[in-house]
């Protein structure tokens, strides 16, 4: 009988190093496809849907920017009543073009691109006051002291998170590492980052790179990075990337959107191809050490955003123009 093992123990030492890199990166997740529950494509006011942005939910009710008629919807989880908050306009109480929203207490405050400022108003749709700024990001951002956390880009610092004062406006400051792609343009538009709070940290999420990073809140200091390149569905969509030719005025984004939840953090991931799909959401425990811990199979085909309570997600059908409540087991 001939030994394969005593003949070839590089082959074996691979082989260790493998068992190894997998126990490491946890490659024991588990693999869930998840129940459709119920959906809704006209709200309880009896309009219709259209594209929702950047949702997010807080004591039983689901938030979201409206792409058509650009107001802020709050919605309960039932899908029994929402109110619509700010309405389109040219007037200085007027939304022209909102693309991101954060919660205060009982305030909304509406970063309006489209006038350069952020507005703020009750819940129950109330106009309160407004305050131009020239600072703005469309992804996940997040309030900490009274400061405003925005993933944002700054040419000359080289910074990614800029740091928006709300008692003082004009105290804006930034830090943080951000990725060089060895072309301005690229730095400007690969930098974008999902920044989600969790007690005495924050992560930021790169929407293009495999990359989590973890920040102290008290000093703003990089405390370490995960790359999850490991995972299959990663590893197929850098590969396809890498296929395609380099231009300096785009890119291709495969995380739609994240969120985080009682210390885990959810990664909505696109797959790129020859059919586009975006169904699948990573799940991430933070503590005590990062690790991948559940892949979620959503029942259709492309969402654009989500938010989760317990164990449901709440996600926007792209296809159908509808929002989901979908069980997660």
């Amino acid at each position: 009988m001939i030994n394969y093992l005593s003949k070839k123990p590089v082959f074996f030492i691979l082989f260790i190093i493998f068992i190894c890199s997998c126990k490491k990166y946890n490659a024991d997740f588990k693999i869930i496809s998840c129940v459709l529950e119920s959906s809704m494509d006209v709200l309880p006011d009896s309009t219709f849907m259209s594209d929702a942005i950047k949702m997010q939910i807080t004591e039983n009710h689901i938030y979201f920017l409206e792409r058509t008629s650009r107001q802020l919807i709050k919605l309960n989880t039932d899908f029994s009543i929402n109110t619509r908050i700010g309405e389109w306009g040219i007037g200085p109480h007027d939304l022209t073009e909102p693309r991101n929203f954060f919660l205060v207490n009982d305030s909304v405050y509406i970063m309006d691109i489209g006038s350069k400022s952020i507005k703020c108003f009750l819940a129950d749709n109330n106009y309160i006051y407004s305050f131009n700024t020239e600072v703005f990001s469309e992804q996940r951002i997040f309030t900490h002291n009274n400061f405003l956390y925005m993933g944002s880009y700054n040419r000359d610092l080289k910074t990614s998170i800029s740091l928006l004062n709300l008692t003082n406006k004009k105290d804006i400051s930034s830090f943080g590492e951000s990725f060089d792609f060895n072309h301005s343009l690229q730095n400007i538009i690969k930098n974008k980052r999902d920044l989600l709070k969790d007690h005495e940290y924050f992560y930021a999420v790169s929407d293009n790179q495999p990359i989590i990073e973890k920040y102290d809140l008290i000093n703003k200091e990089k405390l370490e990075s995960f790359n999850y390149s490991f995972i299959p569905i990663i590893q197929k969509n850098i590969e396809f990337i890498n296929s395609k030719p380099d231009s300096p005025n785009s890119y291709t984004a495969f995380v739609r959107e994240s969120y985080i939840d009682n210390g885990e953090l959810y990664l909505l991931i696109s797959t790129q191809g020859d059919k586009f799909l975006a169904n699948t959401i990573l799940r991430i425990k933070l503590r005590p050490n990062f690790e991948l811990n559940t892949i979620y199979h959503l029942p259709g085909n492309i969402y654009s955003t989500f938010c989760i309570e317990n164990d449901t997600f709440y996600a926007f059908n792209s296809e159908t123009a509808s929002i989901e409540k979908i069980r997660q087991n």
